[in-house]
């Protein structure tokens, strides 16, 4: 656990502290909507600062989710896992063969599993479109995207099957609400990308602001959480 946690942490360390993530992370979710949402008991960032460290988790973690990249709740975990593998392949048999007995960690893939089927690739690229440098856009998408599908291939590995083979219920409900959360998506991207051009405080800029948070409302009803 000790060696997963810190190898997990180490590849998300690297994400967030590259260079130009922040200008992703802006453009490429909604978070100046959930900051602007006046929702919440205390402000989205603690001093106002605009960086990573100044947010706060709540709408870090919900702005991830709006978007469906959902990387707070899987990011870095496949990394950490072929580490396990390739340098410690006794104690990564061990994590195959001894899962069950181990609920502590069991609990923690299993939630890492339900966040990535959750995350939907197409929506993805619809609210990374939103990013002005395409350079930066496909850099940041790659990288999600590959350890996206390393994170899948390794839980599949370890379990022995796929996730849509055991837990059929829940792919079943995720796939019966998928093409309406993605019309949802799909207008929420449009509504933002026409508020970012409008002066703030303004009579227009506050009646589409409105019509976002019926979105950000919708769209966390849809998913049955805020992420």
């Amino acid at each position: 656990m000790a060696f997963l946690s810190e190898a997990s942490r180490a590849e998300d360390r690297t994400l967030v502290d590259a260079e130009g993530f922040l200008s992703f992370y802006s453009q490429a979710t909604p978070i100046d909507v959930i900051e602007a949402s006046r929702i919440g008991s205390r402000p989205a960032r603690r001093s106002g600062q605009r960086t990573l460290a100044d947010l706060r988790a709540i709408p870090w973690v919900f702005s991830w989710a709006q978007s469906r990249f959902h990387i707070t709740g899987w990011f870095g975990v496949g990394s950490a896992l072929a580490k396990l593998k390739s340098e410690r392949p006794d104690e990564w048999l061990h994590l195959r063969t001894s899962l069950d007995g181990m609920p502590l960690l069991r609990y923690v893939l299993a939630n890492v599993e339900t966040t990535l089927s959750t995350a939907d690739e197409e929506v993805w690229a619809l609210y990374a479109g939103m990013v002005e440098d395409v350079s930066l856009r496909e850099r940041f998408l790659t990288i999600l995207r590959d350890e996206f599908r390393r994170t899948s291939d390794l839980l599949t590995e370890i379990h022995g099957s796929r996730f849509e083979d055991r837990r059929q219920r829940m792919a079943r409900s995720l796939n019966l609400r998928s093409e309406a959360l993605r019309r949802l998506h799909r207008l929420q991207v449009g509504l933002v990308v026409r508020w970012r051009t409008l002066s703030p405080g303004t009579p227009e800029w506050e009646e589409v602001l409105l019509q976002l948070l019926v979105t950000v409302n919708a769209i966390a009803s849809g998913l049955r959480t805020t992420g």
